[in-house]
């Protein structure tokens, strides 16, 4: 297991290990806080089951290389998706949740929104990548890129389904169907609650809300999309990963036999 942990991470520069480090530590800190400390003003809304669910969600990588199967196509994805995902997780669980920068700082919903459609489009374009390694077939970068920018908007669609099932059926709030309740978040004060599309009747709040999402999604997604067009880094380079899976198939490929023509 260690020999495969140090093979594991034979690639990660030293920088992306403390960047990764770093944020974990201050998700632990603010599991610790909320989960053991007394006193905390987070734990009653930010339970610290939801840090500590993100928190292992910033090990993603260590956990798909060393307890995957080995044929998985998972565990051909490069270590950076998790320089992208762990700030995700970060983001959301440690800023939002822990610091309630979701109402101290205006539009900071509407940022992770455009994100997490971005992050969803960067990890489908690995996940595309993995899956050539896995297939062995070859595909230029535009077509990648398309179906990168397709699984993101997938995802995407996923998180606002899962804000309406968990708020129809569970009594939540993700969507801000209830004025009053997003109001009582925020201490009161209305303009804690950012609104990207202006309101002009209360009864259209839940809409302008998901509908504001939505949009952010959409920049969000097509601005990772432009800049993968721009640096497919996958697929140039050292890192082509067309040129590797020519060359093993290449090598895979029986010489011909040698024929003797007898008189």
């Amino acid at each position: 297991m260690k020999e495969r942990y140090q093979n594991m991470l034979k690639d990660v520069s030293k920088i992306e290990l403390i960047y990764w480090w770093v944020l974990r530590l201050l998700m632990i800190y603010a599991f610790i806080d909320t989960a053991f400390l007394s006193g905390s003003s987070y734990t009653a809304s930010n339970p610290p089951v939801q840090i500590f669910a993100n928190l292992v969600g910033m090990f993603a990588y260590e956990i798909i290389q060393l307890f995957f199967p080995k044929n998985s196509r998972l565990r051909l994805l490069s270590h950076s998706f998790q320089n992208i995902s762990a700030l995700g997780f970060f983001l959301g669980s440690f800023g939002g949740a822990y610091l309630n920068l979701y109402y101290t700082l205006p539009a900071y919903d509407k940022i992770l929104h455009a994100y997490g459609t971005a992050e969803a489009v960067y990890i489908g374009y690995e996940y595309i990548c993995a899956t050539q390694l896995k297939l062995k077939k070859t595909c230029p970068y535009q077509i990648a890129n398309i179906g990168a920018l397709g699984f993101g908007f997938v995802l995407a669609s996923a998180w606002e389904l899962f804000e309406f099932i968990y708020d129809q059926f569970f009594g939540g709030d993700a969507q801000h169907w209830n004025y009053q309740a997003a109001l009582d978040a925020a201490g009161g004060d209305p303009a804690k609650i950012f609104q990207l599309i202006p309101m002009n009747d209360i009864s259209r709040f839940a809409l302008m809300d998901t509908m504001g999402d939505i949009v952010l999604n959409f920049i969000g997604g097509f601005l990772m999309f432009a800049f993968l067009c721009f640096f497919p880094y996958r697929h140039h380079g050292e890192n082509d990963i067309n040129r590797k899976i020519e060359a093993m198939n290449a090598s895979q490929v029986a010489p011909e036999k040698e024929t003797v023509t007898v008189v």
